[in-house]
């Protein structure tokens, strides 16, 4: 009796503790959204009828319209025009430069540049990277050569990571989605979910790709 206690305790918490927290950081980031929407009327000086979900709703309106007008090129040609003059200051270059990268990493109309490897770590073993882009800054290829690309590894439960650059024959590039592939590497492994349309596969410098031994 008192091991079936425990264990349904053991299996409830692992079922109810998911979703609490996931309710939790959604319903933080709807009322932080919402508190900031109506901002907008005490800024103004404007009284309002205000319900539940009001600045939410003023926010999705407002980001609707700002991606409605971007849908016009008079409108994007003079937004480049001030992201070029924001990104000639040196402290607004370095921060807007940084969220604008990170947004981009979702616009799926751009083409990814990352790309899943393993890297053969001599003191570690086999660690998963990502090639982040296929650029590398001039000052990095004068010194080191062309042959090097910048590749993240993360390190498991979300506490970081760093970006080493590494010439491509260090690396075994993977046929593994970036979702999956981020997912078994920031939970040390514990989510092994697989995308339903492809399964990772190692791509070897010669031969045909092989599947993961399991």
């Amino acid at each position: 009796m008192k091991n079936l206690v425990i264990n349904s305790m053991f299996k409830g918490s692992l079922v109810v503790l998911p979703l609490l927290v996931t309710a939790w950081l959604i319903w933080s980031a709807i009322s932080w959204l919402d508190g900031l929407g109506l901002k907008v009327f005490y800024i103004l000086q404007i009284e309002h009828i205000g319900f539940p979900g009001l600045g939410l709703l003023i926010i999705i309106v407002t980001v609707f319209f700002v991606g409605l007008l971007f849908q016009f090129n008079p409108i994007s040609w003079l937004y480049d025009q001030v992201e070029k003059a924001l990104l000639r200051i040196p402290v607004i270059k370095t921060l807007y430069g940084s969220v604008r990268d990170f947004a981009n990493m979702f616009d799926k109309n751009k083409p990814k540049a990352q790309k899943v490897v393993l890297v053969d770590m001599p003191d570690t073993g086999i660690v998963t990277g990502f090639i982040t882009s296929e650029n590398v800054p001039e000052a990095v290829r004068e010194a080191c050569g062309d042959d090097l690309v910048p590749v993240y590894l993360p390190m498991s439960y979300m506490i970081g990571g760093y970006t080493v650059f590494l010439r491509r024959d260090q690396l075994t590039e993977v046929d593994w989605p970036v979702e999956d592939a981020m997912r078994f590497a920031l939970t040390a492994g514990v989510s092994q979910h697989i995308s339903p349309e492809r399964k990772p596969e190692f791509i070897l410098p010669i031969g045909e790709p092989q599947e993961i031994p399991k």
